[in-house]
């Protein structure tokens, strides 16, 4: 039954991922004032909705492994950790391509891209101690970076109140009511939700090869106690 479910929802995140990508190169108007570059916009945000929900889940399974050193938990972790760090690479970089074409500079030294940069950068070194740490106490050192790699989430969020929106490049497109047409608005939507639904049926699917590895590895070593 879980099987099915989960084909079920891989087949409607691909029809929606087609439908979204359709309405965004095809349906939705050039911004008025950036013209084409900002329909980056679409990816760029719903990048940063599912680098969130993946977090969230490098959250949950570093607390659960912490609490119950479960290799389940520590599988969530780990594939959870790969994916953030895919769809952060994503949000940085579409940014910096985004900001480079409406306001001549790829990166400036704000709250919202620097605390993106730090995100980003504290999941490259999660990544990194994953494939290369000290395997004796590796589950354990990941699952407290990773705890530290979540709370970067509402830093993100919140950093762009640190300072007056005049003094900052990055926008507040969804806030101050930048999406006038209706057809942007529906785009968004299915695009967040489209992306949303990929970064989770992609942790679904690594924290199963993680499990499927981890029962490897135990049996392998059964074999030659």
């Amino acid at each position: 039954m879980k099987s099915l479910a989960y084909s079920l929802f891989a087949v409607l995140v691909t029809f929606a991922i087609g439908y979204s990508l359709f309405l965004v190169f095809l349906v939705v108007p050039n911004e008025e004032v950036m013209g084409a570059v900002q329909r980056i916009f679409y990816f760029h945000v719903s990048s940063a909705f599912a680098t969130y929900i993946a977090l969230g889940a490098v959250l949950l399974g570093a607390a659960g492994y912490l609490f119950t050193e479960k290799p389940s938990f520590d599988a969530l972790q780990e594939g959870a950790a790969e994916i953030s760090l895919v769809f952060a690479s994503i949000l940085f970089f579409t940014g910096m391509i985004w900001g480079n074409s409406a306001w001549g500079t790829p990166f400036t030294f704000e709250p919202r891209l620097v605390s993106s940069l730090i995100m980003w950068l504290i999941l490259i070194g999660l990544n990194l101690l994953r494939w290369y740490g000290d395997s004796s106490r590796l589950s354990t050192h990941c699952s407290i970076l990773g705890i530290l790699s979540s709370l970067t989430v509402p830093l993100v969020v919140y950093s762009i109140k640190f300072l007056p929106q005049f003094q900052q490049l990055h926008p507040q497109v969804v806030e101050k009511g930048g999406l006038t047409d209706p057809s942007m608005k529906l785009a968004f939507l299915i695009t967040s939700l489209s992306v949303m639904g990929l970064c989770i049926v992609l942790i679904w699917i690594r924290t199963r090869i993680g499990i499927l590895e981890r029962l490897t590895r135990a049996q392998r070593d059964e074999v030659f106690l």
